[in-house]
């Protein structure tokens, strides 16, 4: 098995060591997240930071004959390392709860389903919005790499599809294409692909009014972050007006998938995923059942029936806004 996989395949890799809790806490973590379904995490190559290669252009090269030389062409890419963030969550629950339950554990681990959604929503809100010039503890995340058309690199520049709107209550959807080469996940060096539960056992708490009472505490801990290895395996359709979504307009938002997908530079070399906001999901959801639709496919993917653009998942994610500032 590759070593740049997704989490439930780590979770299977550890169930099959028999780490069985292990297994449980990535599989929950991973269930409500769709970002989670299709992008693979590597372990760092230096303790909790990913060193790459970033493609800046490809190097220069020429046709050769019989006695003539050619000049040594330049790396056109540079070194650059990607860190991991680190979420902490103490869930707690008061012993008497526990006792009317039997003591189960597996009741205690379905009460700490709400702090693993909680993480969930976090994660998703730094891979889209994360940047550690702002909160170093967290990690950046792809609009800290694609934010303008004129003022950054042309190859982050060129990825970014300009789709009309004005104001500050516009989205973006994102297309990703993951691979081990491509964009990925990484977490630290040494740990159970990011994650680490504790059951802190019987301890002390205090309510609002500053009572004491015993409870249990469980303590997870995911440290990951993100590597953009390759800038033109992302597309950022932005600049997004939800409003209007009607005639004309609505016809270019679709030719704008089609945009999307040819910036891809390999699609055959990646996993591909479009990820937008409930109300770009809806839209094209309602344009997928339309009898006139000869673009988008409802397929299956995950268990459930969801809208594709040419055999790409178009994703839910909420934690994409829809007041984003235009895109110059």
């Amino acid at each position: 098995m590759s070593d740049c996989v997704t989490l439930q395949d780590w979770a299977a890799r550890f169930g099959a060591q028999g780490q069985l809790a292990q297994q449980k806490i990535i599989e929950l973590q991973s269930k409500t997240n769709r970002i989670l379904d299709v992008m693979p995490f590597k372990q760092c190559n230096e303790k909790t930071m990913e060193t790459a290669l970033v493609r800046a252009e490809l190097p220069d090269v020429a046709w050769r004959i019989i006695n003539k030389g050619t000049k040594p062409g330049k790396s056109k890419s540079k070194t650059e390392s990607f860190t991991c963030g680190g979420m902490e969550a103490l869930a707690e629950i008061d012993e008497k709860l526990m006792q009317i339950n039997g003591n189960s554990n597996a009741w205690r681990l379905s009460e700490n389903v709400a702090y693993q959604e909680a993480m969930n929503q976090k994660m998703a809100t730094t891979f889209f919005y994360g940047d550690e010039k702002i909160n170093p503890a967290g990690f950046t995340g792809l609009s800290a790499y694609y934010y303008s058309k004129t003022a950054q690199d042309k190859i982050w520049a060129d990825q970014i599809i300009d789709a009309g709107g004005t104001g500050n209550a516009l989205t973006s959807l994102w297309l990703v294409g993951y691979g081990q080469d491509t964009v990925y996940g990484i977490f630290p060096e040494g740990t159970s692909a990011g994650f680490k539960y504790r059951d802190n056992g019987r301890v002390q708490m205090v309510d609002k009014d500053g009572g004491k009472y015993w409870g249990y505490q469980s303590q997870y801990n995911w440290d990951m972050g993100l590597c953009v290895r390759d800038p033109r395996y992302v597309v950022r359709v932005a600049n997004i007006d939800t409003t209007q979504f009607t005639g004309a307009a609505a016809d270019a938002f679709v030719d704008n998938l089609i945009r999307a997908y040819n910036q891809i530079e390999n699609p055959d070399k990646c996993t591909m995923a479009f990820f937008g906001n409930r109300a770009v999901q809806t839209y094209l959801d309602i344009l997928a059942s339309k009898k006139t639709n000869v673009r988008l496919s409802i397929d299956e993917f995950g268990g459930k029936k969801i809208t594709h653009f040419w055999g790409v998942p178009i994703l839910r994610c909420d934690a994409i806004l829809g007041t984003e500032s235009k895109i110059a």
